[in-house]
């Protein structure tokens, strides 16, 4: 079914999201994986993509039943804090669309504990902060303490309790992703300098400990800088407020769900080197789409 908005969409319990940026084959499989076996209802969103997803898609609708939206592009961080202000359910289930779900099992793990804890605001796989171990928007190596990546759900794939999250975002947090500078964070002209070190391979390979009291201590930690990626802020502010988040297991690969990492942005940005290539991972798609759906694509 076609929607225009969110308030077509009738009040559900729980609703499956899918956000699509001009990966229509990789967001194929995710759409009808999760038709298979997430047991909820599914609405995929596009969001201006230029490979005819849009159309395709409708077509779908012939066969399929799921919601189908169109949506403005914008930063993925953005989109969700868009989706979560205005959808009508009470559990929003986050799937990727480079996501390809194997089975049922991870998600009904990640129902069963959301439902046993009462404060937790979502469940899923959980990414725990870490030292970067290259430095922010490169490939360059730098020394364990420098930068920080703070602990968030691993969003690919995570189950949410709307109410707690629409109230971060009230609070003015978000699920965009940012970089925090946090030396001398409160006199900025001199954070930014001090960033511009980071130029120097000299100063990549060496941690400057002498700047710790004037350093912000996060997850036990006083790194240079700290990376925000998507959901970390939400993360931080709904954990602050005494809610938690229920952890299905330690660390990655998932055991239901295939995750072909970056491939929206390979397609839009093109190639980087932590995301799979468009190229191979559509003929992968394809491959299981005609196996497993009995589906291919006009040419």
């Amino acid at each position: 079914m076609r929607v225009v908005q969110f308030d077509d969409l009738p009040p559900l319990p729980e609703l499956a999201v899918i956000i699509n940026v001009g990966t229509k084959n990789v967001a194929t499989l995710s759409l009808l994986s999760s038709l298979r076996y997430a047991a909820a209802p599914v609405l995929l969103i596009d969001c201006e993509s230029r490979d005819g997803s849009l159309d395709w898609f409708g077509s779908l609708l012939r066969s399929y039943d799921f919601y189908l939206m169109s949506m403005p592009r914008r930063p993925h961080g953005a989109t969700l804090d868009c989706v979560f202000r205005h959808v009508r359910c009470q559990r929003l289930l986050l799937i990727d669309s480079d996501v390809e779900l194997l089975n049922g099992e991870m998600l009904q793990l990640m129902r069963t504990l959301l439902h046993q804890d009462p404060c937790a605001y979502g469940s899923g796989y959980f990414q725990r902060a870490e030292s970067l171990k290259e430095h922010y928007g490169t490939g360059l190596q730098i020394a364990p303490g420098i930068g920080l990546y703070k602990a968030r759900p691993w969003i690919p794939f995570a189950l949410f309790r709307v109410a707690p999250v629409c109230g971060a975002l009230k609070a003015g947090r978000s699920f965009m992703h940012k970089l925090t500078l946090n030396e001398f964070h409160k006199i900025p002209p001199l954070s930014r300098i001090l960033w511009r070190r980071f130029q120097l391979g000299v100063f990549r390979r060496k941690r400057l400990s002498v700047l710790d009291p004037f350093r912000t201590e996060h997850d036990g930690m006083r790194p240079a800088y700290v990376f925000y990626d998507t959901g970390a802020g939400i993360h931080e502010y709904l954990t602050g407020q005494n809610f938690s988040f229920c952890d299905v297991g330690a660390g990655l690969p998932p055991w239901s769900v295939v995750h072909l990492q970056g491939v929206t942005r390979d397609a839009l940005q093109g190639p980087s080197h932590d995301a799979h290539n468009i190229h191979e991972a559509n003929a992968r798609v394809k491959e299981r789409l005609v196996s497993l759906y009995n589906i291919s694509f006009p040419d």
